[in-house]
C-alpha cells in the first residue's frame, strides 16, 4: 500500500469521506475562490458533551470556510483530515442531504427534555460551531436555510 492510500485507511468517518475527494472534476467554483465538493455523511446531528458550552448539540452543514479567518480553530479539522490547512478557505465540504438527515436524527437522538435542566427544558441546538453557516456556499448550495425549515417543519 503508498504511503497516501495508508493515511486514509486510518482515518474513519467524515475525515476518510473527505480525504478521499480529489481536487479533480468533483470540484464547482462559486465566487472564484474556493472548490466546493459534495460530502455524502450519515449523520448531521453531533452530541457536544462539554460542559464548557452551553448547548448538547451542534450542526455544521459545511466543512471549510470561504472567509478564511486566521483565528479560527476549525482550521485545525482540515489538519485532522490529512489535508493542508492553508486550504481551509480553498476546499469547502457541503454535507449532502443534511435536512432530511436533521429530520431523522431529531426523531432519533434529540431530547425534548434536557438532561442538564432536569427535564425542565429542550436541549440546545447550536448551528454552525466550526464555520460559518452563511458563508458564500449558503448562497447556492441552501443547507442551512434547509435545515431551519426541517427544524422548523418538524416542531409544527
Amino acid at each position: 500500500m503508498v504511503p497516501h492510500e495508508r493515511a486514509k485507511a486510518r482515518l474513519v468517518g467524515i475525515a476518510r469521506l473527505a480525504a478521499c475527494f480529489s481536487a479533480g472534476g468533483d470540484a464547482k467554483k462559486i465566487s472564484g475562490a474556493a472548490g466546493v465538493f459534495c460530502l455524502p455523511v450519515r449523520s448531521i446531528l453531533n452530541r457536544c458533551d462539554s460542559n464548557r458550552v452551553p448547548f448538547e448539540w451542534t450542526i455544521n452543514p459545511y466543512r471549510g470556510c470561504e472567509f478564511a479567518c486566521k483565528y479560527c480553530y476549525a482550521r485545525y479539522t482540515h489538519e485532522y483530515m490529512e489535508l493542508d490547512g492553508g486550504e481551509f478557505e480553498k476546499k469547502i465540504y457541503v454535507k449532502k442531504d443534511a435536512a432530511a438527515l436533521l429530520a431523522r436524527d431529531v426523531s432519533r437522538k434529540y431530547s425534548y427534555a434536557s438532561e442538564k435542566s432536569h427535564g425542565e427544558r429542550p436541549d440546545h441546538i447550536a448551528i454552525g460551531t466550526a464555520t460559518d453557516p452563511y458563508q458564500p456556499a449558503e448562497r447556492e448550495y441552501g443547507v442551512t436555510r434547509a435545515c431551519l425549515e426541517s427544524w422548523r417543519n418538524a416542531k409544527g
